[in-house]
């Protein structure tokens, strides 16, 4: 390196000309401005001097009165600072500040609301940009505030929880600031991005490790109410995420949150934000793990004592609102016993008896939880001389208190009815509970909830499970009105119509239950319910279809009223709802005559006895039109035998007269008389035709104890008593027929007993003709006396109508004993159940009569005519 550059003073030889820089230099310039709008044009002046002094005048302005800033609005001074990016490229610290304060009076002076979509997204841009590069402390602060204002939107603090790197930034400025506007505007913003991400997106953006949980929980104990309020709403929505991974999965962390919450709360047990603070400890206390340490790190005795130290002089809301904490300890039944020493069961007790009209819901619920350990169980059950019971029915039925405390106590009720039936029921029994019951499902919805329904029809069902109890609902008429009435405008609640056909299966025992609800359109009920898309439903429907079956009530109003048309026209229904299929052969099986005519065959447990049995000679595709000739007035034109061994004589009230002058045609009338028929008539032959064959049967020793009938079945008689019986049925019905051959040809002569058929109807007036009027009998009309006379006397027997529907014939169940085969020991069979046997053999009505051929074999075949 040279000398010369190593000089620190060169000398000068040329100086500016001062004149000249004079000369070509603007002179400062000072104008007084009066008017707003002439001071905004100087904003877009890029001399700071110039800015930084408009900027003092307006800001100047706005701080004098609300009314100014709404001034600077009507001047777009919101539209001038975002054209201007709101000076975030500006060097000059001041510059900034004024800006963005200005920016803030002016959206605290106004709703965003009002603003235009496309303008509040720029704000909140804006914002984000400047966040990103802004360092100072004041600008921060407002900054921090307009992102809390924006994020009032959920759209946009719905877009924001994307901004991966503002959320950066904005969490590491929240971590260190000791500002107290920006901790209280950061954790409001941190607030609501929390409420409008779903439960994944809030663990997944919670459980980051930058995310600032700590800090949130130190700032509870802020010497700044509104920030320890904050806090606290920010805490609440963490804490109401109690899974394993949430971001409170670290047991330090859980602790940590506990013992400042506790903290707070010892502190001032009666402060203002006492309530806030123990609304975010019932929520933590709502997971086991909190409530274990809760408890394990002597949290709860703290509570406990500072509760009793201050009970005196607290009032009572502040009591039951501190004893809102219990009430989610309770759930966890390991904790019971130490609550129960702790007099936590008689603090419940003193809010639910104190508290009028009615205490919170959550006093209700600590007391049923509580009910789960036998000592507390037993204070709430001695709290019934102080009229507990009778201050939840109250709740229950007042409509003024809050929905949620009478679910409660709809509920807790229906607990004490299982945990201490005798003294509950007794309690309510006095209480008038049909009445009250009747009253509350009067309200109907919307004032009742679906919950409060489901827990009142509990306790119906509880109720019910007692025979007294249920005779004292089933004769209050009113109630079961109630509940068909509600059933109708259930429909839209899957949940709420299978409750309710449930409870009704507890009451249907009572006959004025059955009376009423077939007086209140149950039946249109059962029918949109086996339509509905709800398998659910279709089911409930279903099971009550199976519970109902037993009376004879609703065994004809199924057929009458088209149950059983729905059940049977919707049979797919059957692959998925088990329950569809048992519920056609329950109908069916408690009326022979429709089984017949559906099914056409009769199985071993089909019993006609006690009932009519109507058999067509025509074979009918659609049963609908066999139904329609029963229940019409109108004689069919095929014959239709009717079979019943109970009524010797016709009832004057079945016997339709015929007049006179309807009969003006015919001239062989009886006398002055007019014609009658009857659609169930009398039959004094069948009677003497069973009498007569169980006077056989006792000649053979063949007359078994009706007991063990019922519980066996004598297959080494069963040969014998059914050739009886065929003999019985040949000795009736051969009338005019000769005797035929197995192996000829030659058939029945059908004419022969058709021909008798119509002489029968002449004489009766009707095709209904009773079976034990007819002389002359084919396959036909034998094998339904075969069968009415077997179920008489215990035996066994099938009734079968071939495909073409002209012969019907009659199956035994005889089993076969092959060697070394214990299952078909007889010794084992007898006992098997009738459902389970299966038919074996054909009974010979008509030519070797009493003969039976096994199944599929040559003779059974020639008997059907099949071979």
């Amino acid at each position: 390196m040279s000398r010369a550059s190593k000089r620190v003073y060169d000398a000068k030889t040329t100086y500016p000309d001062r004149t000249k820089s004079e000369e070509k230099s603007f002179t400062e310039v000072s104008v007084p401005i009066k008017k707003l709008d002439t001071a905004l044009l100087l904003l877009n002046s890029k001399e700071e001097c110039v800015l930084l002094t408009i900027f003092s005048h307006i800001t100047d302005f706005a701080r004098r009165q609300d009314a100014n800033v709404l001034e600077l609005r009507a001047h777009r001074l919101l539209e001038l600072l975002l054209e201007k990016d709101l000076f975030i490229a500006s060097e000059n610290t001041m510059i900034r500040r004024f800006a963005l304060y200005l920016l803030t009076a002016l959206l605290d002076n106004t709703d965003m609301s009002t603003y235009e979509p496309e303008q509040a997204d720029q704000i909140l841009e804006q914002a984000c940009r400047f966040y990103m590069k802004e360092v100072d402390d004041f600008c921060i602060e407002y900054l921090t505030y307009i992102l809390n204002v924006c994020l009032k939107d959920p759209q946009m603090a719905h877009g924001i929880v994307e901004a991966t790197e503002f959320l950066e930034k904005f969490k590491l400025v929240f971590v260190s600031s000791e500002n107290p506007d920006t901790v209280f505007n950061s954790i409001e913003a941190l607030h609501r991005m929390l409420l409008v991400q779903s439960a994944e997106q809030m663990l997944e953006f919670t459980t980051l490790p930058d995310f600032p949980v700590d800090r949130i929980i130190c700032e509870v104990t802020n010497e700044f109410q509104e920030i320890r309020k904050a806090a606290l709403k920010t805490l609440k929505t963490l804490l109401a995420d109690t899974g394993d991974e949430s971001v409170f999965e670290a047991l330090h962390r859980c602790y940590f949150v506990l013992e400042q919450l506790v903290k707070v709360f010892c502190e001032n047990p009666q402060g203002s934000e006492a309530a806030d603070v123990i609304e975010v400890l019932a929520t933590a206390l709502r997971s086991e793990k909190m409530t274990k340490l809760f408890f394990e790190q002597n949290l709860f005795d703290q509570v406990v004592e500072q509760l009793r130290n201050h009970m005196e002089m607290m009032p009572l809301e502040m009591r039951c609102t501190i004893i809102s904490i219990f009430a989610e300890t309770a759930q966890y039944e390991q904790f019971l016993p130490r609550m129960n020493k702790a007099e936590i069961t008689d603090m419940f007790l003193t809010c639910l008896m104190q508290n009028k009209p009615a205490p919170a819901a959550f006093v209700i619920q600590g007391l049923h939880r509580m009910s789960h350990h036998p000592d507390a169980l037993r204070r709430i059950v001695a709290a019934y001389q102080e009229g507990a019971v009778r201050k939840l029915v109250a709740i229950v039925m007042s409509p003024d208190v809050a929905i949620k405390a009478r679910e409660q106590a709809a509920e807790f009720l229906s607990r004490l009815l299982v945990a201490a039936f005798r003294d509950t029921a007794a309690e309510l029994q006095e209480q008038d509970i049909a009445v009250v019951l009747t009253a509350v499902i009067a309200q109907g919805q919307p004032i009742l909830s679906i919950d409060l329904i489901l827990s009142l029809l509990t306790i119906i069902e509880s109720l019910a499970q007692n025979e007294e109890y249920r005779r004292i609902l089933g004769e209050y008429s009113s109630l079961t009105e109630q509940l068909a009435q509600l059933l109708m405008r259930s429909f839209a609640h899957s949940i709420l119509v299978n409750n309710i056909f449930r409870c009704l299966c507890t009451l249907i025992d009572e006959a004025p239950v059955r009376e009423t609800l077939l007086a209140n359109y149950i039946v249109s009920s059962m029918k949109r319910a086996l339509k509905s898309l709800s398998n659910l439903v279709k089911t409930s429907v279903t099971n009550f279809i199976l519970q109902t079956t037993r009376f004879n009530e609703f065994i004809d109003a199924y057929i009458d009223r088209g149950i059983m048309e729905v059940l049977l026209d919707f049979q797919k229904h059957a692959f998925c709802i088990s329950t569809w299929g048992p519920a056609i052969e329950s109908i069916l099986s408690k009326c022979p005559t429709m089984k017949f005519a559906i099914r056409n065959c009769l199985t071993f447990t089909d019993i006609t006895a006690g009932k009519d049995f109507y058999v067509s000679r025509r074979k009918f595709k659609d049963f609908r039109q066999f139904q329609d000739i029963l229940r019409l007035d109108c004689s069919p034109l095929d014959a239709v035998l009717v079979m019943n061994f109970d009524r010797p004589k016709p009832n004057q009230n079945d016997v339709i007269a015929v007049p006179l002058r309807c009969l003006s045609t015919i001239t062989d009338l009886p006398g002055d008389q007019g014609w009658g028929y009857c659609k169930r008539p009398g039959d004094n032959n069948l009677p003497q035709y069973l009498e007569a064959l169980n006077q056989t049967l006792a000649m053979h020793g063949l007359v078994e104890n009706p007991e063990r009938v019922r519980r066996s079945i004598d297959f080494e008689n069963v040969a014998k008593r059914s050739k009886l019986i065929a003999q019985a049925v040949n000795a009736v019905m051969s009338e005019n027929l000769k005797v035929l051959d197995l192996n000829s040809t030659e058939e029945c002569c059908r004419n022969t007993v058709r021909c008798h058929l119509q002489d029968l109807r002449h004489v009766l007036h009707t095709n209904f003709i009773p079976l034990g009027m007819v002389r002359s009998g084919c396959q036909f009309e034998r094998a339904i006396l075969f069968k009415g006379l077997a179920d008489q006397i215990g035996l066994p027997c099938t009734l079968q109508r071939s495909v073409d529907g002209r012969m019907l014939f009659n199956e035994l169940p005889l089993p076969l004993e092959p060697e070394k085969d214990m299952h078909c020991d007889k010794k084992t069979l007898k006992y098997m159940p009738w459902r389970m046997l299966r038919p074996t053999h054909v009974v010979d009505l008509l030519y070797n009569v009493g003969e039976l051929y096994p199944m599929q074999s040559r003779q059974a075949l020639q008997y059907l005519r099949l071979y």
